[in-house]
């Protein structure tokens, strides 16, 4: 069998470098570089605080207000003040700190906190792909593969589809047959989940829900599929078997963000409603502090809609104000920005 053709696509800009992994075109790894990733970087650091509880050290690198998190302390014999080499072994998260691991082949003297080594993810791209052909300024290609990444829908080969939804929590996996034969539209999903999941860089715990009757007897063939699929793979990554919903569950070492999280905002926007409602009680209670102020609200068009939509709410606010409430509509607000303004009979 023929070794797949290797192509390192680069796309490289100001803040931020891209680099697209292609095997006989079809890409199977996307790396994104910034200046504040860690991963793998080596800093001398200073122990600021011990927590015997948690048997860790949190440890100042000086890369903002989150400490970085060593497991262990207790074992390597550590104290407040101490000068230590670290190495980050996953990037910091949801307001956590990095986590840790002690680093030698460093001098444990010198300023603390203090960077040591920053990898270059070219560096480790061109060792684990040796016969890789480079192609610089391959800005397109790389751009198209990023936004194919982030859709939640990949089309699979022969028919049917995936939906890949990650959420705080875990990333869930559907897998559509969309009219296909539900064995062929399953078995066309392994190879792709297995790609997926590297190519989005995503880790902690996923569920797949393959399309199945009431015969659970192919759920443990595809999950043991998937076992093998996800071999390669050079993130740990572990199928554990069904569950009693008949979902196959996994999880892949977590090392940072996914692309998902490091290239998205991922907030939930209220709507328009939830949005009026948070205004007329922002509106009551301010009214308590400027007593004999008529108020006003100043808000985006959509919220002013809701607003006028709400009769029995904004009725019942009059009421309480004592006065008919003035709402003015502003298309320069943004939709959760409302403003509280004081205003004439």
């Amino acid at each position: 069998m023929s070794r797949a053709a290797i192509e390192i696509l680069i796309s490289s800009g100001p803040g931020e470098a891209r680099y697209l992994v292609l095997a006989d075109g079809r890409p199977i790894e996307l790396v994104v570089d910034r200046p504040s990733l860690l991963l793998d970087s080596v800093f001398r650091g200073r122990v600021t605080a011990l927590d015997k509880g948690l048997d860790a050290a949190f440890v100042e690198l000086g890369q903002g207000d989150r400490p970085g998190f060593l497991p262990g302390a207790k074992a390597l014999g550590l104290s407040e003040g101490a000068a230590i080499v670290v190495r980050v072994r996953a990037e910091g998260r949801g307001g956590k700190g990095a986590l840790l691991a002690l680093q030698d082949g460093f001098p444990a003297a010198g300023e603390a906190p203090a960077l040591l080594r920053r990898p270059d993810p070219l560096e480790r791209l061109r060792a684990a792909f040796s016969e890789a052909r480079i192609v610089p300024n391959a800005h397109h290609e790389v751009d198209e593969a990023l936004a194919a990444a982030l859709d939640p829908v990949v089309p699979l080969p022969g028919g049917g589809r995936l939906v890949i939804e990650q959420t705080a929590a875990l990333t869930a996996i559907d897998v559509d047959s969309a009219g296909r034969r539900p064995a062929e539209a399953n078995m066309a999903a392994v190879a792709e989940i297995a790609r997926q999941l590297r190519l989005r860089s995503i880790g902690g715990q996923a569920v797949v829900d393959f399309v199945s009757g009431r015969d659970r007897k192919p759920l443990y063939r595809l999950a043991e599929a998937l076992r093998q699929a996800v071999a390669a793979d050079p993130v740990p990554t572990h199928v554990f078997g069904v569950s009693p919903l008949g979902l196959v569950e996994l999880t892949r070492e977590r090392h940072g963000a996914s692309l998902a999280e490091l290239l998205c905002r991922r907030a939930q926007a209220a709507t328009p409603e939830t949005l009026a409602l948070a205004a007329l009680r922002s509106l009551l209670a301010e009214t308590l502090a400027r007593p004999g102020k008529m108020l006003a609200l100043r808000a985006a068009p959509s919220v002013a809609a809701a607003l006028a939509g709400l009769a029995a709410e904004r009725t019942e606010a009059e009421r309480r104000l004592g006065h008919a409430l003035t709402i003015r509509e502003d298309a320069a607000r943004a939709p959760e920005d409302v403003l509280i303004e004081e205003t004439t009979p």
